[in-house]
This record gives structure tokens, sequence and C-alpha cells, in this order.
């Protein structure tokens, strides 16, 4: 008979008191006999026991496997506990500053695309382009900047807002740069189609997606000032370029045009890890989180809020990463974000984001043709988009200084706004005169305005902030994917009738269209919610 070994002294306050002694004792004398003893009498003693006893008098050593179970009931508990959890953005300090650096990259660089025409019609003209080609020139620009957002969200959860904003910066302005030695459309295509919307892409997808970290109770008027960025930069941009080459023709004006587009790079460097700024306050009592509280968050907010960790574990997890392993990881949360379109609410914000985007930003890169065809001067091209950009400018505030009214209805002025833009086109395409071009112009600046104004706002609204990257990102996939096809449609419907309003009219029906999808919102926000209701009644 085997000597029986004694508890050693630090087990008996870790017993369970539903673990006999006696149990415990023999169990002891178990662990101590040979292999061959232990192969014969395991069926003696049930594993469930075994286990029990094993982790009340601590003598097994922690596996690989217990490490991970662990961390699996870990990321369960905390991703029920994630519900209550909210990020607090300062909403003042740097936030301004974030705020301020993100209007300057909107004003630089998001004007470039409705401007196309402007810095490149002369020089395209004297290729001898056909309008297919310029359709084809723009819209894989377009494509190329939408395409990237999907991966912006995971990238900058890797590496942080500010590496993939400065980069972007710098692939714009060298973008422009280069282009401006252009002796060719395949030259065009592939040094501002590709690099400039990669560039474009990178850089202001990471701004949109900032804004809203660091503001919580002043984010309506916060996104207000922001989005007013495109429309300050469209009413300055058209004076500028046209002013740049009657001076300096266009290879000097697109010069000094990138040069001024570079100093976005210095706008980028304000976005700070939101960590450095900001805390976490619980849903129900409004009270922030002290510090030292840590949850671990799904795999969908992770990618919002993974700079919002503490500075020194950030620091120290990004020196461990590997580049292959990174690269890894952003194409599987790119692909993992893109489930979002399985609800029919980010499918009617994505569907109608595309048709509308796709629609006005054509009809303002046809504006100037359109108006010289009119026997108008360059100058008259200009001020209608000048007069747009100021339209645009004044309703995009508006819009979302009123979105922080308890009475405010988004959902009818996100639609009004479609209406608009889609009325003020149909309607441009049969005037001449010169001022009520740009009366119209006004009123579609409004449309553009109300729509551009509530488009983040909208995503938010219903589909939560911290779905915001995924639902950004679906939404500007589809949205390249429409400059690849309703583009090109347009210039080969323009060539094919040798005028621009067919080509509007096609414009026109789309944009009309999306006002119809926006009427099922109220059913697919139903169906959402009754998906929910089932999932969370077969998961208890």
């Amino acid at each position: 008979m085997q000597k029986e070994t004694s508890l050693p002294s630090s087990a008996s306050p870790l017993l369970r008191p539903q673990v006999p002694q006696c149990i415990v004792h023999s169990y002891v004398n178990y662990l101590h006999t040979s292999n061959d003893t232990k192969a014969a009498d395991q069926e003696l003693i049930p594993s469930c026991i075994r286990g029990e006893i094993e982790e009340a008098i601590n003598l097994r050593p922690m596996t690989t496997e217990d490490r991970e179970e662990i961390q699996y009931e870990e990321e369960e508990k905390s991703a029920k506990n994630e519900e209550n959890i909210r990020i607090a953005g300062p909403d003042g300090g740097w936030s301004w500053v974030v705020l301020l650096g993100a209007f300057v990259v909107m004003t630089l660089v998001s004007t470039v695309g409705p401007c196309f025409s402007l810095v490149f019609s002369k020089l395209l003209l004297a290729l001898g382009s056909s309008s297919i080609t310029v359709a084809w020139i723009f819209n894989i620009f377009s494509l190329v900047w939408n395409v990237v957002g999907p991966v912006v969200g995971p990238l900058t959860a890797e590496v942080g807002h500010r590496k993939v904003a400065m980069v972007g910066s710098l692939m714009m302005a060298a973008a422009l740069i280069i282009s401006s030695f252009a002796f060719s459309t395949w030259h065009l295509l592939l040094c501002f189609s590709v690099l400039g919307g990669l560039g474009a892409g990178l850089v202001v997808t990471t701004s949109v997606l900032i804004v809203p970290l660091y503001f919580t109770h002043r984010l309506g008027r916060a996104n207000g000032v922001f989005m007013a960025g495109t429309s300050v930069g469209q009413f300055i941009a058209p004076h500028l370029i046209t002013f740049l080459q009657d001076r300096y023709a266009f290879t000097g004006a697109t010069l000094i045009l990138g040069a001024i587009v570079l100093n976005t790079s210095v706008a980028a460097a304000t976005f700070h890890p939101v960590s450095w700024h900001t805390g976490h306050l619980d849903c129900e009592t409004g009270k922030p989180f002290p510090e030292k509280v840590f949850l671990r968050q799904s795999a969908s907010s992770r990618q919002l809020n993974s700079n919002l960790a503490s500075s020194n574990q950030v620091t120290s997890n990004r020196k461990s990463r590997k580049m292959n392993g990174l690269l890894l990881r952003v194409a599987q949360s790119t692909l993992r974000d893109l489930g979002i379109l399985r609800s029919p609410r980010a499918l009617i914000i994505a569907v109608s984001s595309t048709l509308v985007v796709n629609g006005y930003l054509n009809f303002i890169m046809m504006v100037p043709f359109m108006v010289q065809e009119a026997g108008h001067s360059p100058q008259s091209s200009a001020w209608c988009v000048s007069v747009s950009g100021v339209f645009n400018l004044l309703t995009r505030l508006a819009m979302s200084a009123f979105s922080e009214c308890p009475c405010f209805n988004m959902h009818i002025c996100y639609v009004v706004g479609i209406f608009t833009i889609a009325a003020s086109s149909l309607a441009f395409s049969f005037l001449t005169n010169a001022t009520w071009l740009m009366v119209v112009m006004g009123v579609w600046g409004c449309g553009v305005g109300a729509f551009m104004g509530l488009y983040n706002l909208v995503m938010i609204r219903y589909m939560g902030i911290h779905n915001l990257p995924p639902m950004f990102g679906a939404a500007s996939l589809l949205n390249g994917l429409g400059f690849i096809t309703l583009g090109p449609l347009l210039g080969w419907v323009r060539d094919l009738s040798e005028s621009y309003a067919f080509s509007i009219w096609l414009l026109a029906s789309t944009q009309f269209l999306c006002v119809l999808l926006w009427f099922f919102m109220p059913a697919a926000v139903a169906r959402d919610e009754r998906r929910a209701l089932q999932d969370n009644n077969s998961a208890d």
C-alpha cells in the first residue's frame, strides 16, 4: 500500500465545499502514482471531479488550453458588458485642433474631385480626349478613392490614424505634382487616378473616422464644421485654379496646387491617438469609468476603439507586430466588416449613397463643359461651381446644427436633400441663361449640403457609432463600384447622343429612385429589430 501524501497547507483555503476531503486525499495519492497505475485508475475518478480538485488545490500547472479557455470566458463577459460602455469624447481642448486638421484636409483634398474638370479640362481638350475617356479618368480616381474606404478602418486600428493620414497626404500631393507633367491620358490615368485616388481615400476617410471619436455631446456641430471644409474648398478652388492657370499655364498651376495640398500632412499630424485625451462613460449612469477598467472589445468595435487602450500597452503591442501579420489582420477585418451589408438598414444607406454620390459628382464634373457648350466663358463655369459651394456650405452648417435638436427629423431632411439634388440637376439640363444656371446651381448646392451634412450622422443614427467604420467602408466600396459602371455609362451616352442632357436625365432618374428607396427604411429597421430579438431569445 502506498504512503498517503498530505495536502499542501495552501490547499485548504482553496477547497470547494462540494469536493469531499476523502476524494481530495485520494486524488493527491493518485497524482503520485506511476503512469501505468494512473492509466489503469483514470476511469475511477470522473474528469469533472478531477478538474474541480486540480483547480481547488492548485496542483495542476496551467496549460495553453486553460489560458485560451479563460481568455474566451473573459471576452464573452466583456462582450456582454460592452453594451453599457460608450466613448466619451473630450468635446474640447485638443478636439478642436483635430477638428481644424480634419477641416483643412476636407478643404484641400476633397475638392480635387469636384474641380477635376477645371484642373484638367484644357489639357484633355488639347489632347482631343473623348467624353468616355474623360469619364474613365475621373471615375477611376473616384473608384480607387472609395475602394480604399473599407481598408482604412482596420488599418487605423493597427497603426493609428495619424500615420495613415500622413501617408495619404503625401501620396495625394505627389499625384498632383507628377500629373503636372502629363503628356497623355494614360499618364494622367496612372498618376492622378490611381496614385491620387489612393492618397485621397486614405487621408479623407481617416478624417471622417476620427472626428466622431473626439466629440460626444457636440458631434452635430463638429460634423457641420468638418463637412463644411468641402464647401469652402469648392468655393475657393475654382477661382484659385482659374487664376493659377491664367498666370502659370497648366504645368505651373498644377505644381502649385500640389504644393498647397502638401499642407494636409501638417493637418494630419494633429490626429493624436484618442486615448491621450479621452475616457469611458457608463451609458446608464453617465459617470466616467476609472482608468484601470479595461474591457476587451468585440471585433466590430475594436477597429473603431482600438486606440482607446492605454498608450503604453498600444506602444508595446505595436512593437511586437509583424508586417505579414498586420496585412493578414487588416484583410480579415475588412472582409468581416463588409458583412454589415447583410443588414437591410445598411444596404439602403449604402445603395442610396452610391447612386447619389455618383450622380452629384459626375454632374459637377460635367457642369463646366455644359456651361462652355452653352456659349459662356470659363469664368462663368467657375462662378456656377462657386455658387453651389456657398449654398452647400450654408446648408451643411444648418443641417448639422439642427441635428442636435430633439424635434429635428433627420430622415425627412435627408430624403428632401436627395430629391432637391435630382430635381435641380434635371432643371439645369433645360437652361442656357447664365443667371438662371447659377440660381439652379445654388438650389443644387442646398440639396448636396443637406445630403452630405447628414451623411455621417445618418450612419451613426441607424447603425450606431461603433459600426461607423464598417458602414462607411461598405458604402465607399459600393460607391467605387458605381463609379466604374455609372460613370463610363454616362460618357457613352454623351458620345452617342452628342448631348449632355441625356446623361443628366439618367443621373436624375437614379436619384429619384433613391427617394423611393428610403421609404422602406422603417420596415428595414423593424426587420433588424425582430432579428436581434430572435437572436437574443435563442442565446438565452
